[in-house]
Formats: structure tokens, C-alpha cells, sequence
């Protein structure tokens, strides 16, 4: 199994990459840019190699050793140093941890905007990160669910570009929305306009209307809940008891407490039919404003009200800022320099309940400060994640994860999410086909690094 989802993600970028140089159109507009045509691979610990994607070396296999757990199996969380792209074809490869179908990709890569960011690259060639980008999705797209979805969050610099990159990979008619997120309040007044929000574009592949039947909805706020009657079953909402529409089983006549003899409003019908109605008023489920004269509502309680389909703009009340996602970190790491543009596990609470059910697969091939992982640990999904930097992983990801396995994380949406603590994940390392590794960045300096300074409480198995 593993050796055909290879081959299949071997073939899918040489038949894409092929596509190009022949001229042959993949979809109706294209994006070009150059060495297109060729693959970017990891190359040694920070940098990229371009390669003819024929190249025999492309067949050699990937190198993935465990440096702590049990081998990776289908029910493993994975913490992998390595590029993502090399992460996802050993995984495939030697494990079975994918075999199942990712039902959600959320990836942070780095935004290109030149800027000099300590833990990661920022200043990228354009046609560099347009090609890591589309070969990373391309590896990614064999290895979906039926039903996934796929997050890329990006800034103003690249997400333009991104689109067109990912409606190539994914079909036009695979993009669901683009999501803003409101990433901070304050102003900077130097700007021309002062930038607050970034963008993540959302794609599934079985295209948005089948997608829906199978996404989450937003779960209602119920602070806002009255209990405007005294009923002892608690607070409540209303709404309506009208329907949009003529409909002859449902023209009746409705008497008010008060006496008021009322029917539909024209072109609308009550919302249930005469006997349905009569049913809801002996379950107290009707309601009378204005002292019993108003024209009746629907009594919901808590556990009836349905979810609120998301919005494409997300506030910082929901989804939280950067400033909160660094507070955040500066909590768990107070003596060290944290990200300067985190994400805050409020968003990632959103999308992952958005996307996934608990159990199923979260993929995160640029793990930077490990919020994804975090939080598809405290929402009980499994996880994948994949970060290139090891200094980032050994000073990062591993404290972290192993905070929220010990339960000592109380930051974030561990109380939202009720989170005591609990599970495991597994550590491994996939080496590059190109290039060598050296110094702190080669297997056994990692395995040393790794044992001297951290204990292994969150590789035992917990039920």
C-alpha cells in the first residue's frame, strides 16, 4: 500500500510537472514562473535543490528513523523533523499512519515577505516558494479523505498567487472561501492602510456542496438565552412560527391568550401544521410576546438549537489575535525568544472544529511553534506534523506537546476543550535525499540533544 501511494505521488508530480513543460493546459489559467518545470526539494538542513523530476535520485528512498516511541503505526500522532514533502513520502512509504484519508491539511508556511524572522525563512526567490508550495500540495492531494479540506494561511504577499497555485493542483471548482482573520487590534499609523488581518484560503477537492454535508457548524452562543416565562426545562430562544411560502396544510387559524384571532401573513405559512401546533402548545413551546397578544414563537432550548454556518470573516472575540497566541507562549517559554507571529489555538479550535470529528487526521507540514498539534491533541483528533527547523522542534514543539500531554498547559482552549492531559505522539526524523546534514542537524546529534534535555513522559502510551 504505502509503495503505490508513493509511486502515486511520485507520478502526479511528474505528470503535472511534465503538463507544463509540454505546453498542455491543467486548467484554464496558469500561473508561470520560472524553473516551473522542475521540482523543489529539501537540500540539506536549510536549503532547496531544483530537480528534473526524471532525476533517478527522485527514486532512492527516503531515510525516516524513529528517535523515540514505538514504530509509527494508524493510530500514532507523528512529530517529524524534515521537510514536509519528504515527511509525507516516508510516511506513505514505510508506515501505515496515512492509510486512512487526511481529513484536514491546515499549514502556516512562511508568508515571503522578506522579512528577517528568527526560526524560519522569510526571504524566499518568488519561483522558489511557488514551487515549494505547489510541490507540497501536489504530495498532499493523493493522500486525502474523500472528504478533506485543505487551510492555507497566508498574508496579502503571496495569497494571491497561492490561489492560482492551488486551483491548478485542486480544480477551480474545489475553493469553498477565503477566510479573513482579524490578527490584531491595534493601529499602526505609519502604514498607508494598517494591515489587521490575514487570509486562509480554503479548498476541498470534492467541491463545497459536498463538503458541507460533511463539515461542522459553529455552535451557538448560549449566554444570550432567556427564560422569559419561568419554564423549568431553563432559558430559551425564539423564533418565528412562520414558514416562507403557501402551503394549504398549514393555513389555520391561531388564537391568541388574549383572544386575537390571527393567520399567516400573506405568502408565508404558520411553520407547522394545525396538529404539529397543537402538540408544541401542550409541550409549553409556543410563546406569546407583548403579554400574550403578539403573534406566536418557537420556544428552542440549548440542545435544539442548530449551528450557525461560519462566517468568511473571523473576529479576535473568537478567534483571538497574534498578540494573545505570543502571551501564550511567553507563559510556557518565559526564557526564551518566542515567534513574533504566532497563531493563537483559538483559531486553530475553529478550524479544526470546522473540519474534522474527533479521531480523524490533522496534517500540519509546517509545525513552527506546534499549534496545531497542541490543539488537535486537546480536541482528540490524531495529528501529523512536520517542521523543518530541529532547533525549533527541540525548543518548541517537543516542550509544548509534552506540556499538553502532562496537562500542565492550562493556556489556550484547554479549558474549552476540557483537556486533563493524556495521549502520546512519536518522534522521527526523515533526512533529505539531497544533500548532507551536519552538526546539531544530523540524526545522532538530535537523538543526544534530545535525550539530555527532555523526559519521556509523553511516549508512554496512555489510555
Amino acid at each position: 500500500m504505502g509503495n503505490i501511494v508513493v509511486e502515486c505521488i511520485v507520478q502526479t508530480t511528474l505528470c503535472l510537472l511534465t503538463s507544463y513543460s509540454l505546453g498542455v493546459r491543467v486548467s484554464d489559467v496558469q500561473l508561470i514562473w520560472p524553473n516551473k518545470d522542475l521540482t523543489l526539494r529539501a537540500s540539506g538542513a536549510r536549503e532547496y535543490e531544483w530537480v528534473d523530476p526524471t532525476d533517478r535520485r527522485m527514486r532512492e528512498p527516503l531515510k525516516l528513523e524513529t528517535i523515540k516511541g514505538p514504530p509509527p503505526n494508524s493510530s500514532s500522532n507523528i512529530l517529524a523533523i524534515g521537510d514536509g514533502l519528504d515527511v509525507l513520502e516516508a510516511l506513505a512509504a514505510g508506515t501505515t499512519v496515512l492509510e486512512g484519508g487526511i481529513r484536514l491539511v491546515y499549514i502556516d508556511p512562511p508568508f515571503n515577505t522578506q522579512a528577517d524572522v528568527h526560526q524560519y525563512d522569510d526571504a524566499m526567490n518568488r519561483s522558489m516558494w511557488l514551487s515549494m508550495m505547489r510541490d507540497r500540495l501536489m504530495a498532499l492531494r493523493p493522500l486525502l479523505a474523500e472528504d478533506a479540506s485543505v487551510w492555507v494561511h497566508l498574508d496579502d504577499a503571496e495569497v494571491h498567487r497561492a490561489r492560482a497555485v492551488m486551483e491548478e493542483i485542486f480544480g477551480e471548482k474545489a475553493f469553498v472561501a477565503s477566510v479573513i482573520w482579524q490578527k490584531k487590534t491595534s493601529r499602526d499609523s505609519r502604514a498607508a492602510f494598517s494591515t489587521n488581518h490575514d487570509t486562509i484560503l480554503v479548498f476541498a477537492p470534492s467541491g463545497p456542496k459536498k463538503w458541507k454535508t460533511s463539515r461542522n457548524l459553529i455552535a451557538k452562543d448560549t449566554a444570550h438565552l432567556l427564560n422569559k416565562d419561568n419554564d423549568p426545562r431553563g432559558p430559551w430562544s425564539d423564533a418565528p412560527f412562520t414558514a416562507p411560502g403557501y402551503r394549504s396544510a398549514q393555513q389555520y387559524e391561531i388564537v391568541t391568550p388574549t383572544g386575537r384571532v390571527l393567520r399567516p401573513p400573506r405568502g408565508r405559512s404558520w411553520y407547522a401544521t394545525e396538529p404539529t401546533y397543537r402538540n408544541l402548545v401542550e409541550d409549553d413551546r409556543i410563546w406569546f410576546p407583548k403579554d400574550g397578544d403578539g403573534s406566536p414563537r418557537l420556544k428552542l432550548f440549548s440542545h435544539q438549537l442548530r449551528g450557525l454556518v461560519p462566517f468568511t470573516v473571523w473576529g479576535t472575540s473568537d478567534t483571538g489575535t497574534n498578540d494573545d497566541a505570543k502571551r501564550h507562549l511567553m507563559a510556557m517559554f518565559p526564557d526564551q525568544e518566542v515567534f513574533g507571529t504566532p497563531k493563537p489555538e483559538s483559531l486553530l479550535e475553529r478550524v479544526i472544529h470546522i473540519a474534522t470529528n474527533p479521531g480523524e487526521l490533522v496534517v500540519d507540514i509546517f509545525g513552527g511553534s506546534g499549534t496545531t498539534a497542541a490543539v488537535a491533541h486537546k480536541m482528540r483528533r490524531r495529528w501529523v506534523v512536520a517542521e523543518r527547523n530541529t532547533q525549533t522542534v527541540l525548543d518548541f514543539l517537543i516542550p509544548r506537546i509534552e506540556q499538553v500531554i502532562s496537562g500542565t498547559d492550562p493556556g489556550g482552549v484547554t479549558e474549552k476543550t476540557s483537556w486533563v492531559g493524556g495521549g502520546s505522539f512519536d518522534f522521527v526524523h526523515v533526512s533529505p535525499r539531497f544533500g548532507k546534514l551536519t552538526g546539531s542537524d544530523r540524526v545522532a546529534a538530535i537523538k543526544r540533544n534530545f535525550s539530555r534535555s527532555l523526559a519521556p513522559s509523553g511516549f508512554s502510551k496512555v489510555s
